[in-house]
């Protein structure tokens, strides 16, 4: 016979919100902090093993109480249908809107679940000074404490704001939630339909109280108790089956730590009992195999205590499911046990106390079922719940999805906070869709307002860089087209820094003379000046007209005369006739011959570099084929100035290469290959997938990946995370790139 009980209303533990705080009934605060995650398990062991110390650390920095609250949910689908392109006029939204649509698309045919992880802090509660725990119900005599918890007071401010920092050394980002964002959380906890409003009282539901499950505003829960714990030595990770649990999942984690000297007392009263049972099994005969090694635990425990080495903490497991009808939650329910029993955990349902453990389950930091175990910090440690990351942002570009998970990979390289600088390097053979997957960041930062200028040595962006109203230029002889280097138009920049178009026409004649020695460079820089001093614009033929009279016959003049007249001459001294301010620019480099690859890409290089400082805002820089242009040591030294500081300037390099062994040739190359914060790696042949494992400190796991990964599967390395994703891109993209590249 199920029993039913009623009441009248549900959610008045919570009285308000205000102050960048969450106040329970009873008057005490609660500060929350929603974090990133982490994708533990692509770790290399050394990351692992600093992130797993970075939580150690966190755990003995707590001066009070604080919650893990874990949230698994599936992300619901918006309006798929296809916006309306009369409505939307201006083409960089009406993209936008197709992508969302294609994203919406994809949710409702593909049920993805979304992982969210806070840290809820909260004070000791001055009228439970004992804990609920039969462990500490043993008699109270005047040497044992009267408080088992430590509080040293401290603000949760300034604890959350501390937090924050001890989160960062694991490779966490951690955001304290404001009035608006707790209120949305709680309206999202409780069906709440206020979700903006920053103030308000307390919210009354009604609710009916079950045996053995809750109905709340219509949704079925049902509350788990975990009792015992997996039997052995376990390591960090092995709570990952939970994070992939497919349904609604709310996982409370209560720590508390303890004062040190209690667990001490508390231990010497277990060993010295252990002691007596083992002089009685002695004298007896008998040997209990359930005490066989625990008094060694035991002593090493009080002696890591005594040591500092550890701490000791009160810790609760609580687990809640959710589901539209008690058919389903059966089912869920069912799952979640196969899941507990592959971890080695034992869950039981706190019968009649359903309501407790929905609550204690939920991000309240608020215990109401008491079910403390003792463990000590290696054990807590095991716990940490940043395990797996579907870089899953509100906005951002969209890289596609995640093949472990199947959630979407959405995040915006510009993060300043999650990523050093914006650059990217796509690295995989040819035919694994490297330039494809470039070309679907380019539009998707498109969408979003960011601008882009592409160097094309294969002509594959020609066609989309037109239909996007952007212009696209063929560098060749006899093209027509031309950028003068000592246009000081395009040349110079109007600010405190200083201009190096000197030193880059210099180089730039260095390349087409070959290498100049320094009494060459002496005289030419004496020349370049005087050319450069006078009002009109200069061409480079100008200063070839000067060293000819002033060294008629010399070498350089000879070698130089060539590129400054007929065809050439058109193209590397002629006025500038192309329109460079478009939001997006391409320059095919296909038709250009070998020898004058570096001068043009040179050109382009400062005219660049001198953009990016002109104009400081979010745009792509996207160099495809890089390898070929990394054996010249003028346009190598531009792209490692260009990666150090593009960041300073709001800009991000995207580097494009078949062949990871041209960057790592040279230091100079493996500057380039290092330095970007993001990298897609493709297809690779074991001898150069192995380079990858050293230079960025692959997993064999993920070695192996990288040489059976089929077409558009890459693996994203993302600041600390390694994720393996699929580029799907949505199709008015993918159009774009296939006709763009004549397939």
């Amino acid at each position: 016979m199920i029993g039913l009980f009623r009441r009248a209303s549900f959610g008045d533990e919570v009285s308000g919100v205000h102050d960048g705080l969450l106040h329970l009934r009873n008057g005490t605060p609660r500060s929350i902090i929603s974090t990133s995650s982490l994708s533990f398990e692509g770790l290399a062991t050394e990351q692992q093993l600093q992130s797993v110390q970075a939580f150690r650390d966190l755990l003995h920095a707590q001066s009070g109480p604080l919650q893990v609250y874990i949230r698994v949910r599936r992300v619901l689908a918006g309006d798929a249908s296809e916006p309306d392109v009369h409505t939307i006029p201006e083409r960089q939204t009406y993209l936008g809107a197709m992508t969302r649509s294609f994203i919406n698309a994809h949710l409702q045919d593909t049920p993805v679940f979304q992982r969210e992880i806070f840290i809820v802090l909260a004070p000791i509660d001055s009228g439970q000074r004992l804990l609920h725990t039969l462990l500490f119900r043993f008699s109270q005599s005047r040497e044992q404490p009267r408080f088992v918890a430590t509080d040293l007071g401290a603000p949760l401010q300034k604890r959350a704001q501390s937090l924050l920092e001890q989160l960062r050394r694991i490779g966490v980002k951690g955001q304290i939630l404001d009035d608006t964002g707790l209120s949305r959380l709680l309206g999202e906890l409780y069906g709440d339909r206020r979700k903006g409003e920053a103030e308000g009282g307390a919210m009354h539901h009604a609710f009916t109280h079950r045996t053995d499950s809750l109905e709340l505003g219509g949704r079925h829960y049902t509350s788990f108790v975990v009792d015992r714990y997996p039997g052995e030595e376990i390591e960090p990770g092995w709570l990952l089956p939970l994070l992939a649990f497919k349904g609604e999942l709310h996982v409370g984690i209560h720590i508390l730590p303890l004062e040190t000297d209690r667990m001490l007392t508390l231990l010497h009263h277990r060993i010295r009992d252990l002691r007596a049972d083992d002089m009685a099994s002695l004298e007896s005969g008998a040997v209990d195999p359930a005490t066989i090694g625990t008094l060694p635990d035991a002593l090493s425990m009080h002696h890591a205590l005594a040591r500092n080495e550890e701490k000791a903490f009160a810790v609760s497991f609580y687990l809640t499911i959710g589901a539209d009808n008690p058919l389903e939650l059966r089912s869920q329910a069912e799952s979640l046990r196969a899941s507990c029993r592959r971890m080695m955990l034992h869950p039981v349902q706190p019968i009649f106390e359903m309501r407790q453990g929905l609550l204690s389950s939920w991000p309240l930091g608020t215990d109401l079922l008491a079910r403390e175990q003792i463990l000590h910090t290696s054990a807590v440690v095991t716990m940490m719940p940043w395990l797996q990351e579907d870089l899953a942002d509100a906005a951002g570009h969209y890289w596609g999805y995640n093949k472990e998970t199947g959630g979407l990979c959405i995040f915006d390289p510009f993060d300043e906070e999650r990523f050093t600088n914006a650059n990217i390097a796509v690295l995989a053979q040819s035919g694994a869709g490297k330039s494809y997957a470039a070309a679907s960041v380019v539009l998707s930062g498109y969408t979003r307002g960011i601008g882009a200028i592409l160097l094309d040595p294969e002509a594959e962006y020609g066609g989309m860089i037109r239909a996007l109203g952007g212009t696209y230029f063929q560098l060749a002889a006899g093209s027509g087209h031309a950028i003068n280097v000592l246009d000081p138009l395009l040349f110079t920049v109007d600010s405190d820094e200083p201009t190096d178009q000197l030193s880059d026409v210099l180089d730039l004649i260095g390349l087409m003379c070959g290498k100049l020695d320094e009494v060459e460079r002496a005289q030419l820089e004496t020349i370049t000046r005087l050319v450069i001093s006078n009002e009109r614009t200069a061409l480079l033929g100008d200063i070839w007209r000067e060293l000819d009279v002033r060294q008629p016959g010399s070498r350089m003049s000879t070698i130089l005369r060539r590129w400054v007249t007929g065809d050439l001459g058109r193209l590397f001294s002629a006025p500038t006739n192309v329109d460079l301010g478009a939001p997006i620019v391409g320059f095919n480099l296909r038709d250009l011959s070998e020898e004058l690859i570096p001068p043009a890409c040179l050109i382009l290089a400062n005219w660049l570099w001198t953009a990016l400082r002109r104009d400081r805002r979010p745009r792509h820089l996207l160099i495809d084929e890089v390898g070929l242009l990394l054996e010249h040591e003028p346009i190598r030294r531009f792209l490692i100035r260009l990666a150090r500081r593009i960041r300073k300037y709001g800009g991000s390099l995207i580097l494009v290469s078949q062949n990871p062994g041209d960057f790592f040739e040279t230091k100079d190359g493996a500057v380039l290959a290092t330095n970007p914060s993001i990298l897609l790696l493709g297809c690779q042949k074991r001898s150069e997938a192995v380079k990858l494992q050293r230079a960025f400190n692959l997993t064999e796991r993920q070695v192996n990946y990288l040489e059976t990964a089929e077409r558009g599967d890459f693996l994203l390395v993302a600041g600390p995370n390694r994720v393996p994703v699929h580029v799907m891109a949505p199709p008015w993209m993918d159009e774009l790139i296939v006709q763009s590249r004549g397939h």
